[in-house]
């Protein structure tokens, strides 16, 4: 099976690293903002993600994408129309030079939309899968909107609207799509009733027993949670520190890892001296790694995830969760009972549940079915869900 993967490198670098030991397919794959393995790129900047030589890395593309976000932070443009304009001039160079014929192309829409719909009419027998990772964006304004109201704060600020006309335009005409989670599916089916909707969960992603850091947890009468993530209206964050402040600071410690949105700082302040609540700032994936056995569990109160990548790194450390039903991997916590999911918008929830997680015998049978849901996903990885959808629409 020819593919050809369009991607930026966010969980398609660990999907092409599956696909590739496959013998069945014969995949080429696309990005940026990566370097090769052993480049002196790699030797300058070790923290930067890094791809075996046959990856082709578009370097130009990565430099015009970084100046972009450099520019951002410093004048007010269109960045999303921008980055656009620039990422389909580059991607249509990269499939100009294919001369031959793909079985299926995996593409990211808001970076190649035209330069695929330009492609298909020449290709007319390769199947096209649209892959898409967040929520509608007019579903999640209707959820952050009140949030925004509440603190005097306009939802056009928010990179869901920001990126809305160019997130929906390059979902135009599209007929296949993969989205990571039951709860992103059910969205979007109800904007798109006519397009197939294919749903691959992250799972554990490239999860290996190496990965599991030695548990540096203490007997201790202090229960120890960690969230991970941008701290902001978004992610619930205010629902979570306000549970904190119902909770006695003898018993319940709280640290949040990841810097405070820009334009929220004001709404954060006033948790910042308060003694069970502690602000670590924004730390490198495997230093958050490192930290997380520390911890007795995990939450994030998310107003809408589609499927949450710390959650995950959170379970290959064997951490239960404790999720909100508008985060992706809640199907997963039910299924295979890690955690919690809990409703949105809802403190009271959050403190039931962490009062609920607070027996050690209680999470230790949580811990036994993480172990349940490791092994799950050692036999089901991400990339073999992936290449069951491909066979499908090949073979339909």
């Amino acid at each position: 099976m020819k593919t050809l993967l369009l991607a930026r490198p966010d969980h398609s670098t660990f999907l092409y690293e599956g696909l590739r030991q496959n013998p069945t397919i014969d995949i080429k794959y696309h990005t940026f903002s990566v370097f090769k393995k052993g480049s002196w790129l790699n030797r300058w900047k070790p923290q930067v993600k890094s791809m075996d030589s046959e990856v082709e890395i578009s370097y130009t593309f990565t430099f015009f994408h970084r100046l972009l976000d450099f520019l951002n932070k410093q004048i007010t443009f269109d960045y999303y129309g921008r980055e656009t304009q620039i990422a389909e001039f580059f991607f249509e160079q990269i499939l100009r030079k294919y001369q031959e014929e793909f079985d299926l192309v995996h593409y990211w829409p808001m970076y190649c939309h035209r330069a695929i719909s330009d492609f298909q009419p020449l290709n007319p027998r390769t199947k096209l899968l649209a892959e898409v990772y967040a929520a509608h964006p007019d579903y999640v304004r209707e959820i952050l909107a009140p949030e925004y109201d509440k603190y005097g704060i306009s939802i056009e600020k928010s990179h869901f609207i920001k990126s809305r006309d160019r997130d929906l335009a390059s979902l135009e005409g599209v007929k296949n799509m993969l989205v990571p989670s039951e709860y992103i599916a059910s969205i979007y089916q109800k904007y798109y009733p006519n397009t197939k909707i294919f749903t691959a969960s992250y799972g554990l992603l490239n999860f290996a027993e190496k990965q599991l850091m030695p548990s540096n947890k203490r007997k201790s009468e202090i229960l120890k949670l960690v969230f991970v993530g941008k701290i902001s209206i978004e992610k619930g964050s205010i629902y979570l520190l306000e549970a904190m402040k119902k909770l006695p600071p003898t018993a319940f410690q709280l640290d949040l890892i990841g810097e405070i949105e820009p334009n929220q700082i004001a709404i954060f302040k006033p948790y910042f001296n308060i003694s069970n609540i502690s602000f670590l700032g924004k730390l490198a994936n495997f230093k958050i790694l490192a930290f997380l056995p520390n911890y007795h569990i995990f939450v994030l109160p998310s107003l809408s995830d589609a499927y949450s990548l710390a959650v995950s790194e959170a379970l290959t450390q064997k951490l239960p969760v404790i999720i909100t039903e508008n985060v992706g991997n809640k199907v997963e916590v039910n299924t295979f009972d890690i955690g919690k999911v809990i409703q949105i918008k809802d403190s009271s929830s959050l403190i039931e549940a962490i009062l609920f997680l607070q027996n050690e015998e209680y999470r230790q049978t949580l811990i036994q079915n993480i172990d349940n849901f490791i092994i799950y996903n050692q036999q089901n990885s991400y990339s073999a869900k992936v290449l069951n959808i491909y066979n499908y629409l090949i073979n339909h």
